[in-house]
């Protein structure tokens, strides 16, 4: 009897280090699967939710001394590893660990869900796996006595809630930039009331920026129904730029959104001869000095938004869902085959 006892004993434990086992290689693949691509068509490739949910800020954490900071899958490989020392040799350890995982999971589970409405196929699975590990240390742990935290087994519960709300509130309560929108400024296509906005830092001497025009003009003929906002962000290398972006920016002010918009596609089709192009159409906005003051408070205001998202190159693509940032998008990603899989209705 004593031997059923103790053969049940030791079920639990067991069935929890090989959870956490399996963890440790998931995680270690989704880490390599950004590295190796043939690892990545295991969840369907580069047009997958997969690594589209991996292309997101949400798949790495902003680490001081890291340029393109600690990858989540990393992190969860490090907290993988150490509930499997703790169960070693700090039981007590175990229950809180594997509570604030599974805090962590619904985290990314409601960034999915609920701000990306993308999902991917490793992080189900990893969600599935901490549940389990999760629900198997809740009951090994059940009748225990010796809690580390106060409160016993329920304290656990507040863990979880914990792990969920530090990541969901600074998202929650961070306003989507809006500025460009508000008063006078009419550098935008599309509804203002869209739920979907996506903002475009552009810089009129860009190469690039000239390449994914076209995107641009499939998202605004294709989806009229999308709030696009142009940003402005100066390369200080481009000597005509600042002109150009005045121009455009005073064309918006004096002459209305379309008269904009219009100019704006002027400008980069004729980017190649841009000097020529700015000196036959100067006449068609006077530069006063309240003008000037409203066009650079704009401007100003683009570059402030640019520095909270630590842009610092053109063409960039930000992708704001109910006023939450999804997704932000680089030079070499920006075809609208990409954007649209993030502007879904």
């Amino acid at each position: 009897m004593n031997d059923k006892k103790a053969g049940a004993s030791q079920t639990l434990p067991v069935a929890m280090l090989a959870v956490a086992v399996f963890g440790v290689l998931l995680t270690l693949t989704i880490e390599l699967s950004y590295k190796y691509t043939w690892i990545m068509e295991i969840c369907g490739g580069g047009q997958s939710g997969c690594a589209d949910v991996a292309s997101t800020p949400f798949a790495r954490i902003p680490m001081p001394m890291m340029e393109n900071g600690l990858s989540v899958a990393y992190l969860g490989l490090l907290v993988y590893v150490s509930f499997i020392f703790c169960q070693v040799y700090f039981p007590r350890l175990t229950l809180p660990i594997a509570s604030a995982m599974m805090g962590a999971e619904f985290y990314f589970l409601w960034v999915m869900a609920s701000i990306l409405g993308i999902f991917c196929m490793f992080c189900v699975i990893q969600f599935v796996t901490v549940s389990i590990l999760f629900l198997l240390t809740m009951a090994w742990g059940w009748k225990r006595t010796d809690h580390i935290l106060p409160g016993g087994k329920w304290a656990n519960v507040a863990v979880v809630a914990l792990a969920f709300v530090i990541p969901t509130a600074p998202v929650v309560l961070k306003k989507g930039s809006t500025s460009v929108m508000e008063g006078e400024y009419l550098t935008y296509a599309g509804d203002p009331a869209s739920r979907i906005r996506v903002e475009i830092f552009s810089d009129f001497q860009c190469p690039y920026c000239q390449k994914i025009e076209p995107e641009v003009e499939k998202i605004m003929k294709l989806r009229p129904d999308v709030l696009v906002v142009f940003r402005d962000y100066i390369i200080p290398s481009h000597g005509l730029s600042p002109f150009a972006v005045s121009f455009a920016n005073g064309v918006a002010l004096t002459q209305g959104r379309e008269a904009f918009i219009r100019i704006r596609r002027e400008m980069f089709e004729n980017q190649n001869r841009l000097r020529d192009y700015l000196e036959g159409h100067k006449d068609m906005v006077e530069f006063t000095p309240e003008l000037r003051k409203r066009i650079e408070k704009k401007v100003e205001g683009d570059l402030k938004v640019a520095e909270s998202l630590n842009i610092y190159s053109t063409p960039t693509l930000v992708v704001y869902r109910d006023g939450k940032m999804a997704q932000i998008i680089k030079a070499g990603d920006a075809t609208y085959d990409k954007i649209s899989r993030f502007i879904k209705p």
